[in-house]
């Protein structure tokens, strides 16, 4: 389950609405709202006034959703590099045919980098 559904599922189970958990946390009703349809990454210091309101800790369930994610990211990268050295072999002794074997040593590095989401900074 995303964050931002399993944020709406308990405050929905506390019977709170977006107005009310917005009061109780001092954020934007906007902000919660952004953060229930997945439009922003919430912040730790949001995760732990939302936390604190639903009694749950949001931040250890970030790190649990972004580990599970990287697990699987990491076996993408894996399979992928294996199967490119396999290529590599079998196609040692046609290198000619096989120049693209190359190119796709780059996916697993290039994908192996993540992009942190960045807040805007405001003027």
């Amino acid at each position: 389950m995303r964050l931002g559904t399993k944020i709406k599922t308990l405050r929905i189970k506390e019977g709170l609405t977006q107005i009310e958990l917005s009061e109780k946390t001092g954020l934007t009703e906007r902000t919660i709202q952004r953060i229930e349809n997945h439009e922003v990454e919430p912040s730790k210091h949001s995760l732990k006034k939302i936390g604190d309101v639903l009694n749950q800790n949001l931040n250890e369930q970030k790190i649990s959703i972004m580990t599970k994610k990287q697990r699987l990211l990491n076996l993408f990268l894996i399979s992928i590099s294996i199967l490119i050295v396999v290529e590599f072999l079998i196609g040692w002794l046609t290198w000619q045919e096989h120049w693209w074997v190359l190119i796709c040593w780059f996916f697993p590095l290039l994908g192996g980098v993540s992009i942190p989401y960045y807040k805007r900074r405001k003027k």
